[in-house]
Parts: C-alpha cells; structure tokens; sequence
C-alpha cells in the first residue's frame, strides 16, 4: 500500500508546484512594465527593419553621386 500511496503524493505535490510556479510565471509576464518593456522593443526593431530597407533600396551609386554635389 505504501508503494502505491508515495508516487500517488509525490505525483500530486509535483502537480501543485508547478501549477504555482506556472501561475506566479504568467503574472510576472503579463505584468505592465513587461508589456511596456516589449512594447517598445517591438517599436526599435521596426524602426531598425524599416532603416535597413531603405539603407538596401538606395544605392551607393546614388549616394555618391549626392556628396560630389554637395562637393
């Protein structure tokens, strides 16, 4: 009977700690200043996604064509 009844309460302990860590876990992450936090990382990777396209479209032919102008 012993056998059967320690698996039984480890199997349940282990059930109801993870259940609280998983839950303290999702807290944590849908906290505000994590939202903001990711939120704004969001907005410089754009920003970077977006230079970079542009930096790639226009060409170094074009660029130095614009400073011996300015020259």
């Amino acid at each position: 009977m012993l056998e059967t009844l320690i698996p039984l309460v480890v199997n349940k302990s282990v059930e109801v700690v993870v259940g609280i860590l998983l839950e303290k876990f999702c807290k944590w992450v849908l906290s505000d200043a994590n939202i903001k936090s990711a939120n704004n990382f969001l907005k410089m990777q754009i920003l970077v996604l977006y230079l970079d396209w542009v930096l790639r479209k226009t060409s170094l032919k074009y660029l130095s064509e614009e400073s011996e102008e300015k020259d």
